[in-house]
């Protein structure tokens, strides 16, 4: 892949690639991921969890998933911004994704880290004096993201992007629970000290790691909480689990008993490791006394 900057790349990651499409997604369905509903008064909100790149083989849309999508009004997803917002983002990841102003990676990582990074750039067909003035975080998912993609992991198979894409094709309403400003926050906050940690284990990863991601795909596709939960923690710093998923799923329950206290039927998706676990969306929801269901 050729792209003149690391921006265009970020946005591309995030916003999703090819033509994703519902058909595709529930031609000849083979698995049966975990599906909440919440009902109080005029209210059902159904709260379904995703991964965001998934392979092709995995037919997820059907069933109960196929019949909240179909009855819901209203698709709330992670982030959505207006136009103005977008653009606010934009320059804010300007900032962020990059490192201050005369500073440069090889001051942070050891030489052999930064030969590494810097034949992993010649590899992606990215600049090296970019990708040398890039913040460790960005860098990270950029070497995930192509990892996954060369087993067979991508974007368009996943469950935001064909949700998202057919919800605008209907001009159904579509909605976040938090900016893109807040997502790109919760990011780039971490310490310096851990975003070279975890850039350096990427480097590293000399062959794709299928195993945890199979295992993680199986845990999601048959429903398995517990088991879904115990391999996240597992994939997550102590830090990065309390602020990449703690942290937030505390900013979105009020953000989520908006949606509940609405008449009307809304579909929320957000990753899957926000629905399993003891401080769950789920279970607070259930301790702040909402009747949560799993309809699947």
């Amino acid at each position: 892949m050729q792209y003149g900057s690391l921006l265009v790349i970020f946005l591309f990651v995030l916003a999703g690639c090819g033509s994703p499409t519902l058909r595709s997604a529930g031609s000849q369905t083979n698995v049966a991921p975990a599906l909440w509903q919440v009902t109080s008064g005029a209210s059902d909100v159904y709260l379904f969890g995703s991964f965001h790149s998934l392979p092709s083989s995995i037919k997820w849309y059907g069933g109960p998933i196929a019949d909240a999508f179909e009855a819901a009004s209203e698709l709330v997803v992670e982030s959505v911004d207006s136009p103005e917002e977008a653009r606010n983002a934009l320059l804010l990841l300007e900032s962020k994704a990059l490192l201050p102003d005369g500073k440069a990676l090889d001051e942070y990582v050891d030489e052999e880290t930064f030969t590494e990074l810097m034949e992993s750039a010649d590899k992606l067909g990215l600049s090296r004096w970019r990708v040398s003035r890039s913040q460790p975080w960005f860098l990270s998912i950029m070497f995930a993201y192509e990892g996954m993609s060369q087993v067979g992991i991508h974007k368009e198979y996943g469950v935001d992007s064909p949700l998202e894409q057919t919800a605008a094709q209907r001009r159904m309403k579509i909605s976040g629970l938090e900016t893109a400003a807040e997502a790109l926050d919760t990011l780039a906050s971490q310490p310096l000290k851990i975003q070279v940690r975890r850039l350096q284990e990427k480097l590293r990863e000399k062959q794709p790691q299928v195993s945890p991601l199979a295992s993680l795909f199986q845990a999601w596709a048959y429903g398995d909480e517990k088991g879904l939960a115990r391999l996240m923690r597992k994939e997550m710093t102590h830090e990065e689990y309390q602020r990449v998923l703690i942290a937030r799923n505390r900013r979105w329950l009020p953000r989520v008993e908006k949606h509940i206290a609405s008449p009307g039927k809304t579909m929320i998706v957000v990753g899957a490791a926000h629905l399993v676990g003891e401080q769950s969306l789920v279970a607070m929801l259930k301790s702040k006394g909402y009747a949560v269901s799993r309809i699947q």
